[in-house]
């Protein structure tokens, strides 16, 4: 029999007069591998902090046999921690730089944490966003630790290649209800293909049904209409006493049609509605002849050197990224890689750029809103395109149409994040620099960004440590190893 390790019954969240979290039942055993998923501001992090009995329900019980390590999302490494008192092992395998904290890149900083919460041993471990700034080697690493640990995993992750690998049921935060799946990420997003596929065929059939009973109906009343007129022009004349008992014989047919009538109504009135799913509007980022390129290669390199103090990251480098190609740059962290994009993005010295090239970029959490205007009125200070268009790049981004009049400066940190990316797509530009755009968002984003890149006319450089992100957008892929700069996949 399964071990039970933690049971949440008739949980209630509230804020102010808001349902944050509305859970009748969730069970969670022993050696359950659990991936949480949704949109920002769904919850997904309330939902952790209940479980680890950092926040306590408004009403209903959370029952926790175990107790529970829990990893944040942003946090600062503990900097009073000694080595001498983690896993030498695993700090060696994480590649964690004995240095003091302050000194600590981004990816060395997460990997730190996770060392430091590995170290000490809980049956339950809670982990939100573990794999933000770790590079491919770091999160493989990170999958077989994990994929070996003895009790119960709860991970919320935006990166689906750490779930796939590593989850055996979802967990998806919408509107403050929580929705099992069993399986890994892809299987969750299998069935809700299906899912979705189900639901339209139900509409489809929907209203088949609906408009043969409105035909059914529509006849049965025109046969009524004419008998009423029949039964009018008979009041005009004389009814002789041996046609009187045919008249009634009439009456009682033109009733019986009246009652067929209402019989179907009703069967229309008692059909079980079933809306239809709501599709994304196709969106299309046309290039305006003043930025249209003809150079077969906007961006080359040549003979490219750069360091990072005394250490070497690119030793005469030689590239060129193709006219409307998807260019992703790869490599371990510290190998250069946000530092290459801003050499080209100053045009350095060996960087070769079209004429033509006029580049927009994205920075994680490059963003200070100070703005009073609301979102739409601030989107079209920064595009030609039509409010039509503005809007239907917000609605594909996770915009509700209530949120367009949202205030800026008010919005939270997902939602700028968003934000940002929309204004990216809808400024003029034909050449886009992307350093790790998927950092801090969520999988929603994520997707709507793939579709983004793709109906995107110009020339796309991009950093990014989500494996599937890539595969499923990049035309080539370049990789930094040994400080060369090497071709190693061409769509």
């Amino acid at each position: 029999m399964e071990t039970l390790n933690l049971e949440l019954n008739e949980v209630e969240v509230t804020y102010l007069d808001r349902v944050i979290l509305n859970i009748p039942k969730l069970t969670v055993y022993q050696n359950d591998r659990i991936g949480i998923v949704g949109a920002n501001g769904q919850g997904k992090t309330t939902l952790l902090d209940l479980i680890n009995g950092r926040i306590k329900p408004n009403s209903g019980n959370v029952n926790r046999v175990v107790s529970f390590n829990y990893y944040e999302q942003i946090k600062q490494a503990n900097a009073s921690l000694n080595a001498d008192l983690l896993d030498a092992e695993l700090l060696g395998r994480m590649k964690v730089p004995l240095n003091s904290v302050e000194t600590l890149s981004g990816g060395e900083q997460t990997r730190l944490r996770l060392a430091q919460v590995l170290s000490k041993y809980e049956l339950g471990l809670i982990m939100d966003e573990p794999t933000t700034h770790l590079d491919a080697d770091a999160i493989n690493y990170l999958i077989d630790e994990l994929r070996y640990y003895y009790g119960t995993l709860i991970l919320v992750s935006h990166d689906r290649y750490f779930l796939d690998h590593l989850v055996t049921k979802i967990w998806e935060v919408n509107n403050g209800t929580v929705h099992e799946y069993e399986g890994n990420y892809s299987d969750y997003s299998e069935q809700k293909k299906l899912a979705a596929l189900e639901k339209q065929r139900n509409h489809e059939n929907y209203l088949t049904e609906k408009k043969r009973l409105e035909r059914s109906a529509e006849k049965k009343l025109l046969q009524v209409q004419k008998m009423s007129q029949v039964s009018v022009k008979k009041q005009k004349r004389s009814i002789k006493p041996d046609r009187l008992s045919a008249s009634k014989s009439k009456d009682s047919v033109q009733k019986a049609a009246q009652k067929t009538v209402k019989s179907i109504e009703k069967r229309i009135d008692q059909l079980e509605e079933v809306s239809p799913m709501q599709k994304q509007q196709q969106i299309h980022f046309p290039l305006s002849r003043n930025l249209a390129i003809h150079n077969k290669y906007p961006v080359m390199g040549q003979d490219i050197s750069l360091m990072r103090g005394n250490k070497v990251l690119l030793n005469r480098a030689n590239f060129q990224f193709p006219l409307g190609k998807v260019i992703s740059i790869t490599g371990n962290n510290g190998t250069g890689k946000s530092t290459l994009l801003n050499y080209i993005l100053q045009d350095g010295e060996g960087i070769v750029l079209s004429p033509k090239v006029v580049f927009g970029q994205y920075h994680q959490m490059d963003y200070k809103f100070s703005n009073r205007v609301s979102i739409i009125e601030y989107l079209q200070k920064f595009t030609d395109y039509s409010e039509s268009t503005i809007r239907a790049v917000l609605s594909n981004i996770g915009f509700r149409q209530t949120d367009l009049g949202k205030i800026v400066s008010d919005i939270s940190g997902g939602e700028a994040t968003r934000l940002v990316l929309a204004r990216l797509f809808l400024q003029p530009s034909n050449v886009l620099i992307l350093d790790e755009p998927t950092n801090f968002i969520d999988v929603l984003t994520i997707e709507a960004l793939e579709e983004f890149i793709k109906k995107y006319e110009g020339t796309v450089i991009f950093t990014s440590h989500d494996r599937y992100f890539t595969e499923k957008i990049a035309d080539q892929v370049w990789k930094i190893d040994n400080e060369k700069l090497v071709l190693i996949y061409d769509r």
